[in-house]
Formats: structure tokens, C-alpha cells, sequence
């Protein structure tokens, strides 16, 4: 019973030098909500994107005036905005877990969350401008 006893402390002060390292990483509690968005966006991901592969194989016979017409329909527009957004945003969810997984200095990972957010802000906001200009023929 005496050998017992050690072990049982070895064992707590091995979990509290885990738990003091987990506790320098940040918390878990925007781990489910980013798993869910994840998953609603690569949900979404599916009819939208078979939705715009069907689409541009179609228009990759027609010229240009074609593709503009059919840019500038209301729903073609919305569904196209749509795939954009929910494309970018299941790359930034991504590429977040990925920086959480493999940088481990908190400064860089803190750069490069927000480079990586900064960039899926540009480029949605180019994205929307582009198909908004097309859809409003300007």
C-alpha cells in the first residue's frame, strides 16, 4: 500500500504539468462551434458546388456575353455569392485548425491568424464586388 501512494503522486503532478501546458494554449471552447461550421459549410459545399462545376461546364461553350447574361440572373447571382462565402469560409475554418496544429510560438500563430483572415476578408469582399458589378451590368 505504501508503493501505492507515490505512484498516485507521480501520476497527479504528471496530469498538473499537462494541465498547466494545456492551460497556456488557450482554451476549448470555440472548438465545437468551429467544428459545426465546418461541417454546415461543407454541407453547404455540396449542392452549391455541384451547382457551379454544372454550371461552368455549361458556359465553357458559350462567350462571354453568354456568361454575363447568365451572371446577371438574381438567383444564379445569390447562389454564386453564396458558394463564394461558404468556400472561404470552410478554407479559413481549416486553415485556423491547421495554424492551431502546427505553430506553436503564440506571436506567429496570432500573425498568421490574422494574415490568413485578412486574406479570406479580401477576397470575399473581391468576390462579391466582381459578381455584384456583373450582376448590376456596371
Amino acid at each position: 500500500m505504501a508503493k501505492a501512494r507515490p505512484l498516485a503522486n507521480a501520476t497527479a503532478l504528471r496530469d498538473e504539468t499537462a494541465l498547466r501546458r494545456v492551460q497556456q494554449l488557450g482554451s476549448a471552447r470555440d472548438g465545437l462551434r468551429e467544428w459545426r461550421l465546418q461541417r454546415l459549410t461543407a454541407l453547404a459545399l455540396i449542392p452549391l458546388g455541384l451547382y457551379f462545376a454544372a454550371s461552368i461546364l455549361w458556359l465553357a461553350k458559350s462567350d462571354q456575353a453568354t456568361a454575363t447574361a447568365w451572371l446577371s440572373s438574381p438567383v444564379t447571382a445569390l447562389l454564386v455569392i453564396l458558394f463564394m462565402l461558404a468556400g472561404l469560409g470552410h478554407a479559413l475554418v481549416g486553415l485556423r485548425s491547421v495554424l492551431l496544429d502546427y505553430v506553436h510560438t503564440r506571436a506567429r500563430l496570432v500573425a498568421a491568424a490574422l494574415l490568413v483572415r485578412a486574406a479570406a476578408v479580401i477576397l470575399a469582399g473581391a468576390s462579391v464586388l466582381a459578381v455584384l458589378k456583373l450582376f448590376l451590368g456596371r
